[in-house]
């Protein structure tokens, strides 16, 4: 009787000859090698028994095969389970974490990411297509709010909660920030930098000095002082830790030092030598600026031959004989400034 019932229990359906090279295994386990076959898998070269070792050799039944320890036997490096756990899992908990959100014989979803996901009872569904934020298809639904793959478990968080009401937050790729490696905690790095300084994001992509030093590396002047994001969590190199002061010494007029970001703008300018588009005078005033070339009397260079008072050095000079903010100023050497005025002696002549 009993082999009997191990027969009807085994019996696979007409397709299941034709499910591609699933081996035995598909005779009784049909449905995972369906999604096997027809599904997006772990990879071509992963089979049942990559996962499932021979426990009865020659036999079958139930738990005739194992069942992995963990998922981390082969995902060793490069996934901590989501939620962070506040003590250390056994294997066996560690891999019923993974398989809340993947399906691991595969899914019509990407990253084997489950078409349903059940949360407090009920089971929701997910689709998920893209590496994305608020995009169809992402990690959540722009269209039915708390619907996403991120959201559909969060009940506490400040954005993309379950109830669909939490406030507007980043809405491209989640994972530049969150990542998988770190349970999907805050990370931080040079990627994501550009999340919350796109201004800065852009002027370092700027063809210039500092972008075909540094190419995008944020870290090399910004070191971490707090691996969570907000005010301050990173610090801001001085300009002389590059800069050796005595090649190069910063202008000063009597009685004032002026600091390098008075005229340098360090991510990236479209005037030559990174100084900036718009420099803020002593006079409290902002005057646009433009820098092509380093010749004295001559537009685009260090003054401005045809709207006096307008060029790179005159902006902010009020007390000087030559080449005032105002325009005025008695008759002075027309070439090169640099020639008298060095960057490395503070433009002292």
């Amino acid at each position: 009787m009993w082999c009997v019932v191990v027969a009807v229990m085994c019996t696979a359906p007409a397709w299941a000859d034709d499910v591609a090279d699933p081996g035995i295994c598909a005779r009784c386990h049909f449905r995972e090698a369906e999604l096997a076959a027809t599904a997006g898998n772990h990879a071509a070269f992963v089979d049942c028994v990559v996962c499932h070792e021979n426990r009865r050799p020659d036999s079958f039944g139930r738990k005739h095969r194992t069942t992995p320890a963990s998922c981390t036997d082969h995902h060793k490096t490069t996934v901590e389970t989501h939620p962070s756990p506040p003590r250390t899992l056994g294997p066996a908990r560690e891999r019923r974490r993974c398989l809340k959100c993947h399906a691991v014989h595969g899914s019509t979803n990407a990253d084997l990411i489950r078409d349903t996901i059940r949360r407090r009872g009920r089971m929701h569904a997910v689709d998920f297509q893209a590496s994305g934020g608020a995009v169809p298809g992402g990690f959540v639904d722009p269209t039915t709010p708390g619907r996403g793959l991120c959201e559909v478990c969060h009940r506490k968080t400040r954005f993309y909660p379950a109830s669909g009401r939490g406030e507007s937050h980043f809405t491209e790729d989640c994972t530049l920030c969150h990542d998988h490696t770190a349970s999907f905690g805050t990370v931080i790095t040079d990627a994501s930098c550009a999340t919350c300084h796109p201004d800065e994001a852009a002027r370092l992509a700027q063809p210039s000095l500092h972008q075909s030093k540094f190419a995008g590396m944020c870290s090399s002047c910004h070191a971490e002082t707090s691996p969570a994001p907000g005010p301050g969590h990173r610090a801001t190199s001085a300009c002389d830790d590059c800069h050796s002061p005595e090649r190069v010494a910063t202008h000063v007029p009597p009685g004032m030092a002026i600091p390098c970001t008075q005229c340098h703008e360090a991510h990236g300018s479209d005037n030559i030598r990174l100084v900036r588009d718009i420099i803020r005078t002593f006079q409290g005033d902002d005057q646009p600026v433009r820098l092509d070339h380093l010749a004295g009397r001559a537009d685009g260079g260090l003054a401005s031959e045809s709207a006096p008072g307008t060029g790179l050095c005159e902006i902010c000079h009020t007390r000087t004989d030559f080449y005032r903010a105002d325009g005025s100023g008695m008759p002075h050497y027309v070439e090169s400034c640099q020639q008298c005025h060095s960057h490395a002696a503070g433009f002292a002549p």
